[in-house]
């Protein structure tokens, strides 16, 4: 019984002074690629129809994008999931 203690308190400082250090690179910041200022979308596209599509069981919204002839496309579960406007990229 008294060793069982003694691997208790044992285990217990072991497990308590481990010091856990985090690495700043992996902690998010926000301004990455996807949220950040490099991603910045301030163009407004509207929707323009909604297809179906076969290969991936799925919708897909496809947005007329105001600076280019090339549509913006959005893949979404269902037909109705779609948002009439969506800010597109820059071109």
């Amino acid at each position: 019984m008294v060793i069982g203690r003694y691997l208790l308190v044992l285990s217990f400082l072991l497990v308590g002074c481990n010091e856990n250090k985090h690495d700043e690179k992996s902690v998010p910041t926000g301004k990455g690629k996807i949220y950040g200022k490099l991603n910045e979308r301030k163009i407004p596209c509207r929707l323009v129809t909604v297809e179906r599509n076969e290969d991936m069981n799925a919708w897909q919204c496809i947005f007329d994008h105001p600076k280019s002839e090339v549509h913006d496309v959005v893949t979404v579960g269902e037909h109705y999931m779609c948002p009439n406007m969506i800010y597109c990229d820059k071109r």
